[in-house]
């Protein structure tokens, strides 16, 4: 075998290993997570926040507790870029989070929620009480199925809930998830 050919062999060998295994050289960090309880008789929040595991990676921990069991769920999501300030970006949804859990019907609210579900104790639909926890969500570039341009974001998240005795829904807990992306 002459030596062009050699070299072709290698070259195309590469080619086809380097396309198996792409090097995506997205990144997405956490950078901040605040919890704000705005109702205390509603909810205790235990733990609220980020922890570094390496430089590259930062995991995801909210922990706390329902104190009365809610009837009916409610969320307000926003997304938000910085740009001289934070500016509405895209995305402003509400979910019935008890008609969501029993069949997802918001195609944005998926997406997040398939991000943190195998992390969450949210699997079962409405009534909740007691514990409520997110733990370890790490999100991976190649798992955010939506092109976002480089960037710092927040996805804030209000949390409305009823009880059995009162039902109008009332905001109790404000949650506010900062990313940076770069693509």
């Amino acid at each position: 075998m002459g030596a062009i050919t050699k070299g072709l062999v290698l070259f195309l060998a590469l080619f086809f290993v380097s396309d198996q295994y792409q090097i995506n050289a997205s990144k997405f960090k956490f950078t901040n997570f605040v919890c704000d309880s705005v109702n205390p008789s509603w909810i205790e929040v235990h733990q609220c926040r980020l922890k570094a595991i390496r430089r590259d990676k930062t995991i995801l921990n909210f922990n706390g507790s329902l104190l009365q069991t809610a009837r009916k769920g409610r969320l307000h999501g926003e997304m938000f870029k910085k740009a001289s300030g934070w500016k509405p970006w895209l995305y402003n949804v509400t979910v019935d989070a008890c008609r969501f859990v029993r069949k997802p019907y918001v195609p944005v609210a998926i997406l997040v929620f398939n991000m943190f579900k195998d992390n969450s104790n949210f699997n079962h639909p409405c009534p909740y009480s007691g514990p409520v926890y997110v733990m370890g969500v790490h999100v991976f570039p190649e798992t955010i199925p939506v092109p976002l341009p480089s960037g710092e974001y927040l996805i804030l998240i209000k949390w409305y809930v009823a009880s059995y005795r009162n039902l109008s829904s009332e905001l109790i807990i404000s949650t506010g998830i900062y990313f940076s992306f770069d693509e």
